[in-house]
């Protein structure tokens, strides 16, 4: 029993991606947990005048995280979150971990389509590595809208659709210019 402890405790050491992505886990585990501790209410304002949280989210944390809507099924889409959600995703897209870790950790947040179409990639030939800044390029009508998320191999442009319960991410293009 102990060799067992033992090989779990030890399996994150053994390489720097499975490091960095037992700490994102870790992360993300937290947040959700704090997350339902703190519960949440609906606001009162209208979602154009939300004000940003204090504390965004980590961008190289799971997408999922920021996916999450504050106030319920019924809450309508918030373009602020929709950018950290851009913005995280692009970190976890970019972040060059072992394939299906990889794919584990984007297919929760994104439409079917898009997670048969991740399914089959290698993220080794993802250039990017970094992630920088993010902006909302298309707001495409309520439940669509487009960001541009800078990385160091250019900007990255991810299509979401709002669902209700969050955000998914419905398409993503590296290369692709904005378009706002």
């Amino acid at each position: 029993m102990r060799e067992h402890i033992r090989t779990w405790l030890r399996w994150p050491l053994y390489s720097p991606q499975r490091l960095a992505a037992v700490l994102i886990a870790l992360v993300v585990v937290l947040c959700v947990i704090s997350a339902l501790n703190t519960g949440s209410s609906p606001s009162s304002a209208p979602a154009g005048d939300a004000q940003p949280s204090p504390a965004a989210p980590d961008a190289s944390a799971s997408p999922s995280m920021a996916s999450s809507p504050s106030a319920g099924p019924s809450a309508s889409p918030d373009l602020d979150g929709a950018v950290v959600f851009a913005r995280a995703f692009v970190a976890a897209w970019a972040s060059h971990t072992e394939s299906k870790q990889w794919y584990a950790t984007l297919a929760p947040s994104c439409t079917e389509r898009l997670a048969t179409k991740l399914a089959t990639t290698d993220p080794s030939r993802i250039k990017a590595t970094k992630v920088g800044g993010a902006k909302v390029t298309d707001t495409g009508g309520g439940e669509l809208t487009s960001a541009a998320v800078d990385t160091d191999a250019g900007q990255v442009s991810v299509g979401m659709v709002w669902t209700g319960n969050g955000w998914l991410v419905r398409d993503i293009e590296p290369g692709a210019q904005a378009v706002g």
